[in-house]
Parts: structure tokens; sequence; C-alpha cells
């Protein structure tokens, strides 16, 4: 029965959006019609939707999303757009590799919604490319993601060594070669067929003093919250302040405040809480697992089935790892069947309707989703049948 609803649930959901509903009104519907197919009457969804607004956990991802908002309308505002527009082009050979460097680098912060802080930087030399809505979404979004695989600042990454008994090093070195392999797909379908714009005249030197200068916000985000240790709410607020305070009366407070509180952008985290609310009030996600696992289907299939569909459901890496792995641990016999289960759910990630990465990406360039989602089928089945065949031979 869990099963049924799910896949109703999620036909729905798509179908919501392909019929070009608002995501966040799509999300919130969807998140109504979970708790109205898993019994919870008006006075349930109600109460749900007042714990999920008002709770720390929804809180702080607000103070996160509104700093990195503020933040980028204050880089456009002082002209650090343009100067890492300028820094990536005397960094790079051409100019089109920017568009992925730029987001890797936003990925090396382990922060909800990051592709929003890589995707104005990266918005102009696009347009200069003549790329669409739908590439830069995808470019934004892929190579945002590409350090989920290894980098061990990532919670998932931490929550499976605990789990696992496993060392951090361990994990991170063995997986690294999907994150080499997720650069390589997306270098083949994504930026190869972007023509070459190369600048001769480059000043790699002052590329770099105008890099460093123009991301210092940026860095200080990565000390506060990654080097110092810091939630990366104290990290995100920081760095709005370390962007804001030397160029306070250079700026237009309103226009930032305007960016930052941007009602779409709001009401968009609201909905996704809630339906992470409703996934816990119903037991939706807990429940999955053991009804796979009923079905006795084959034990690999089990392994790769379960974190995906997880990941699918909530859009988060920790999730698909803090919920199936416990479950899947009896058959965790070697590091083959862990990188399987944690590639999996990875894939079900990068594919959620709620990840917050992808719908405001989309969102930000007025992409249309369904178009974004066509044209990652190919290299997400790529990514993955690549990674299976470097999976098997691990031990």
């Amino acid at each position: 029965m869990n099963s049924f609803i799910f896949w109703y649930h999620l036909e729905l959901f798509i179908g919501f959006i392909r019929l070009k509903i608002n995501i966040g009104v799509s999300i919130f519907l969807g998140s109504l019609l979970l708790g109205v197919l898993f019994g919870l009457g008006p006075k349930n969804l109600l109460t749900s939707l007042y714990i999920s607004s008002t709770e720390w956990s929804t809180v702080r991802l607000i103070i996160i999303i509104v700093s990195i908002m503020a933040l980028t309308g204050i880089f456009s505002q002082i002209g650090y757009l343009k100067l890492m527009e300028k820094a990536t082009k005397d960094l790079f050979p051409d100019e089109k590799y920017s568009l992925a460097a730029l987001p890797a680098l936003i990925g090396l912060l382990p922060m909800p919604a990051g592709a929003l802080v890589s995707a104005p930087m990266i918005e102009t030399i696009a347009d200069k490319l003549k790329v669409p809505p739908e590439r830069k979404t995808i470019i934004n979004y892929w190579f945002r993601h590409i350090w989920e695989h290894s980098w061990p600042m990532y919670q998932a990454i931490i929550i499976t060594s605990a789990i696992l008994d496993i060392t951090v090093r361990e994990f991170s070195t063995k997986m690294f070669s999907l994150t080499l392999v997720m650069i390589l797909v997306g270098y083949l379908f994504f930026l190869r067929p972007i023509k070459s714009q190369k600048d001769k005249n480059k000043n790699t030197k002052e590329g770099l003093k105008l890099f460093l200068k123009s991301t210092y916000p940026i860095m200080v985000i990565i000390l506060v919250s990654i080097v110092l240790g810091y939630d990366m709410v104290y990290g995100a607020f920081i760095g709005f302040l370390s962007a804001l305070i030397p160029h306070f009366n250079k700026i237009n407070h309103k226009e930032v405040v305007k960016y930052a509180l941007q009602p779409k952008i709001i009401f968009l985290l609201l909905s996704v809480m809630y339906f992470k609310k409703l996934l816990e009030v119903t037991g939706a996600v807990e429940a999955l697992p053991r009804t796979i696992i009923e079905l006795n289907l084959p034990v690999v299939l089990v392994i790769a089935l379960t974190p995906f569909l997880i990941g699918l459901m909530t859009g988060i890496s920790f999730a698909y790892v803090g919920m199936a792995f416990p479950l899947l641990l009896p058959f965790f016999t070697g590091f083959d069947r862990i990188a399987l289960a944690y590639l999996s759910g990875y894939m079900g990630m990068l594919f959620s309707p709620v990840h917050l990465c992808l719908v405001f990406s989309a969102e930000y360039y007025n992409a249309d989703l369904g178009k974004v989602y066509r044209a990652m089928l190919i290299p997400g089945l790529v990514l993955f049948l690549l990674g299976v065949v470097y999976i098997s031979f691990l031990l």
C-alpha cells in the first residue's frame, strides 16, 4: 500500500510540473496530497504546516538562503560578479570552462541551495555564449554537485562513515573517481557542445587577484563553516556581513532586502520543508525501505532501489544515507555494495523534483523543468553506468 501511494503521489507531482504549475505550488499541493492519501485530516495537515514553518530547521534554512540571496544582491550592486567574470576570463583558456568552475567552487560549500550563489555568477558569460536557460540550469546544477561523492565535509559522507564504521578518508578516497567521472560526463554532454571563445590576451596573475578579491565573502563562509566547523547558518550570515559592512554606504539597501526576501523563494522553502515534515508524520519514508525489502527482490536491486527512492523523495543526500543505510547494513558485505547504495541514492537525489538546487536554478533562469529533466536523462544514465563499472572493481 505504501509503495502504491508513493508512486501515485510521484506521478501526480510530475503531472503538476508538466502542467507548468509554479514549482513551489506544485510541491505544496503534492504535500497536501501525500497527507490526504495517508489519512491525515485538515487539523493534522494545518498542525504539520505550522510546525514545519516554525521549527529551527526551517528557520535555519531560510536564514541561510536569505543570507545567500542578500550576498548575491550585494555582489551584483558592487560589481563583484563582473570581477568574477573578468577573473575567470584570465584564469581559463576558454570562457566556457568558467561556467563549470564557478559552480564547482561553490560546491565545496555543503550548504542548501548553494546553486543560487553560482547561478548569477555564470549568467553573464552564459548569455554571451548564447547558452539557453535549460542548459544554464543543468551546467550550474551538475557542476555544483560533483564533489558530493567525495568531499569529506558533506554530511552524507560523515554519516556514512559513522553508520558503517569506516574512516571518512577511506570513503572519500575510494569514491573520488566518481567525482572525476561526473566532471568528464558533464564536459562531454554540456560544455563541449558550446562554441569556444578564447582570449589570447590573458593575465593569469591579475585574474587570480581579481578572483580572490571578488570571492572573499565565499572564503569567509568556507573559513567559518568548514575550517572552523561552525554551523552553515553562521557562515552564511557572517559571509553576508563581510560583504555588507565594507560597502554599507555604497549599496541600495532596499534593493538588497527586496532581492533577499523574494516571496516565491520563501514559499518554495516552506513548501519543501512542509513536504519533508509530512514524510515524517505519515511515516512514508521509514515504511518504504521495509516495504521494498519485504518484496524479496534480489539483494543488489534492494541495495540500489531503496536509497534511490528515498533520494528521489527527499532530494537530500544525508536523508538516503541516514534512512536507508541502517536497514541495508546486513547486505553491505563489501565496499562495492556500499558504493552502489551511495551512488544509487545520489542519482535519486540528483533527479529529485524537490532538490532545492535544481528547482532554484530552474526558477532563477526561467527554465522549463521538463526540458531540463529530458536533457539530463542520458548524461545521468551514463554517469550511473560508468559509476557501476568503476564500483565493480572496488573491494
